[in-house]
């Protein structure tokens, strides 16, 4: 309860006694009448005052109470916060800091006591110069100096590292904070939190991944190498043609996801392959036509194979497509321009390269430079001129080898 509230309690009290006293025997006289003694008055007005001040002081004090309980509650509250909650977070692992900083270099002001528990250190020895610097793992180093930087310059930011334990283990730490003023020197506040948890699971789902990824390109080579068994004069085409389409991909400025769809649909694009009767794939002379007709069954067989397999990149399409020209030329459905995917247009580059480059049972390989000048000659027409660019600087810029059978 505050000073002002006692005054004004105080200030009613005495204005009560101070007016009963001056006004009592006036009242007295009016409602008792004359001939009483005064002995009697002073009898009644004593009787009364105390009555009165008795009910206004009864008034004051519930006044009073209900201030108390009011001002006990708030007070509990602010204890809670006070005492308890610091109590909540030492049992986090989070440590708090600050830091005052001079251009792009941190100087720590202060840490919480919680470094003791999550690091092992006082605050004392997190307070001494360089310890920060000292104590990251020297694969994370350079970087997380780098980081912090940044975060200085940019008034705040967060970023991840590795940092030594006393024990001399080492914890994954999220770090981050923010700047609270624009003074100079400047001071953050920030926090770590031990993420090691988190980065464990994280490490879990990657090594999972890994292996199923290894999984899924082993089942991938698996089907590569059906279609090889029965045509080994090609071998390893499929996966030449799934690297060079990576290749160009990269060189397009395709994103990741995109280049490593490319990889496993070029290890399967000529999957429908495996329908067409061996003899002609072996035929050490060209093809008749009706045969020629047969062998272009293929990019259909490969999509009704694929089509089932719920693959995140659009592969049954691109085996589909991998024959189709820009100019409508190629087949089965003679699709044009844009009607191709990017991805089918990268293959069928890819593709036409490596097979030209590489010998078949009815002529010797024609090498790349025949094969470059076919895609530079038809860009745009028969092949995708911004593919046929990409695949050009491949191979004369970046001096990209096809990795050629022997």
């Amino acid at each position: 309860m505050n000073k002002t509230r006692y005054r004004k309690l105080a200030f009613v009290y005495a204005l009560a006694g101070i007016t009963w006293i001056a006004v009592s025997d006036w009242l007295v006289g009016y409602f008792i009448g004359e001939g009483v003694l005064p002995f009697d008055i002073s009898v009644v007005k004593g009787v009364a005052f105390v009555l009165i001040m008795s009910v206004l002081l009864y008034v004051l004090l519930m006044r009073l109470h209900a201030v108390e309980i009011k001002a006990k509650a708030a007070e509990s509250i602010d204890q809670l916060f006070l005492y308890k909650m610091p109590d909540f977070f030492e049992s986090l692992p989070i440590v708090t800091y600050a830091t005052e900083t001079t251009g792009s270099h941190a100087n720590p002001l202060w840490v919480s006591d919680t470094i003791k528990r999550v690091l092992g250190y006082s605050a004392s020895e997190a307070l001494e110069s360089d310890w920060w610097i000292n104590n990251l793992h020297p694969e994370d180093r350079l970087r997380a100096v780098n980081e912090s930087k940044a975060i200085i310059d940019n008034g705040g930011g967060d970023h991840f590292y590795r940092i030594r334990r006393a024990d001399g283990t080492y914890i994954h730490i999220h770090d981050e904070s923010k700047a609270v003023d624009i003074k100079n020197p400047r001071l953050f506040v920030g926090a770590w939190h031990d993420v090691s948890v988190e980065e464990q699971a994280q490490q879990q789902v990657r090594e999972y991944s890994s292996r199923l990824e290894k999984a899924f390109l082993g089942s991938v080579n698996c089907i590569a190498s059906m279609v090889e068994m029965r045509d080994p004069y090609t071998a390893g085409h499929e996966s030449r043609v799934g690297d060079l389409s990576v290749a160009i991909a990269a060189e397009m400025g395709l994103d990741i996801d995109t280049q490593y769809g490319l990889k496993i649909a070029g290890l399967v694009h000529d999957i429908g392959k495996i329908s067409i009767p061996s003899e002609y794939l072996t035929k050490p002379t060209r093809l008749t036509k009706s045969e020629y007709q047969i062998l272009q069954t293929h990019p259909e067989n490969g999509y009704e194979i694929l089509k089932s397999v719920d693959f995140p990149w659009p592969i049954a399409e691109v085996a589909h497509q991998h024959h189709e020209r820009v100019d409508g030329s190629g087949y089965p459905r003679g699709l044009k321009g844009e009607q191709i995917l990017i991805e089918a247009r990268i293959v069928a580059v890819a593709d036409v390269i490596e097979s030209m480059a590489t010998s078949r049972p009815y002529r010797h390989a024609l090498g790349i430079d025949k094969a470059l000048e076919e895609i530079e000659k038809n860009a745009g027409r028969l092949y995708d001129i911004n593919v046929a660019r990409a695949a050009l600087r491949v191979f004369r810029e970046k001096k990209y080898q096809l990795p050629l059978k022997a």
